[in-house]
């Protein structure tokens, strides 16, 4: 395999590997063994994944370069399939894409570099997907029929299409809660296991929730009435930060956060708060996606 653009690419001997690497990581270290040039295209803004893929790259012994599109030739016209192909030509060996638009398996068709999707539009980041995935195991010890619920903006969020994805491979049950304005058409088709529009019943039934960030850049007209009553009807508060805290169970967000939108400020980083684990697990997880892509 020399592209990770969806959950799909991956094999079950391949998440195992993921794991495993990832583990040892993160006990004793990315081990610094490959040379080569890697370009982080990033034409989406980004805090988290970018720099969780810069620091995996440099600890495996990869040079990096940043490229967005504010200063390239995409600003005049070049295809994204021809920017791949002009850096390819130039010697690079892989590439980490992030883009505003779906369908980046479209434009790596026939490119001869390996590649990894950290996020195309609405449609899949999969390393979230394992980074969240791997931060779970940590914490429960297993996956095999945990219940997972993704509250709040799912119709734009890549996250929650490859999240469902990967946790119902791996034997999870996933849930969905938030208003129907932010819930997809197509919830029936992505194996949803329950839907709830009463965020109280989704924590009652889940053993962790994944809030997800309200995405107002790709919505053409506003899909909430207020961010105020949002966080009272579907946001995590204190009350029921603390509800989760007594009953054993975690919370996650994958950032960023929208501070008294999706969760009070105040329980951000509260106690069952699984949000900084996320981010330090980030980078040991994604050296073992890229060490994925080199037979490793």
């Amino acid at each position: 395999m020399k592209k990770l653009l969806s959950v799909d690419d991956l094999s079950d001997a391949d998440l195992f590997r993921v794991f495993e690497l990832a583990t040892d990581f993160k006990r004793s270290g990315i081990p610094r063994r490959r040379k080569g040039n890697w370009v982080l295209v990033f034409l989406e803004p980004s805090t988290r994944t970018r720099l969780s893929f810069e620091r995996a790259l440099r600890a495996l012994g990869f040079e990096t370069y940043l490229f967005t599109a504010e200063a390239s030739s995409l600003k005049k016209g070049e295809s994204l399939t021809d920017t791949f192909l002009t850096l390819r030509a130039q010697g690079f060996e892989g590439v980490v894409v992030r883009t505003p638009k779906n369908g980046l398996a479209a434009e790596l068709e026939g490119v001869d570099l390996r590649a990894i999707n950290a996020g195309d539009g609405t449609n899949e980041h999969p390393t979230q997907a394992l980074v969240d995935a791997f931060t779970l195991r940590e914490v429960f010890g297993k996956l095999e029929g945990l219940r997972v619920v993704f509250v709040g903006d799912a119709k734009y969020s890549r996250v929650f299409r490859s999240g469902v994805k990967l946790f119902k491979r791996l034997g999870m049950k996933v849930g969905v809660c938030g208003p129907r304005s932010l819930k997809p058409a197509d919830l029936s088709l992505l194996g949803v296991d329950a839907d709830f529009t009463s965020v109280d019943e989704a924590l009652e039934w889940c053993d962790a929730a994944v809030f997800l960030r309200i995405q107002k850049e790709r919505q053409s007209v506003p899909l909430i009435t207020s961010e105020r009553d949002y966080l009272k009807l579907f946001g995590l508060t204190p009350e029921r930060a603390q509800y989760l805290r007594r009953s054993g169970k975690f919370y996650m967000h994958p950032g960023p956060v929208n501070r008294g939108v999706e969760v009070a400020p105040s329980e951000v980083y509260g106690k069952n708060s699984l949000i900084l684990r996320q981010v330090e697990n980030g980078p040991f997880v994604r050296a073992a996606a890229v060490e994925l892509l080199y037979g490793e």
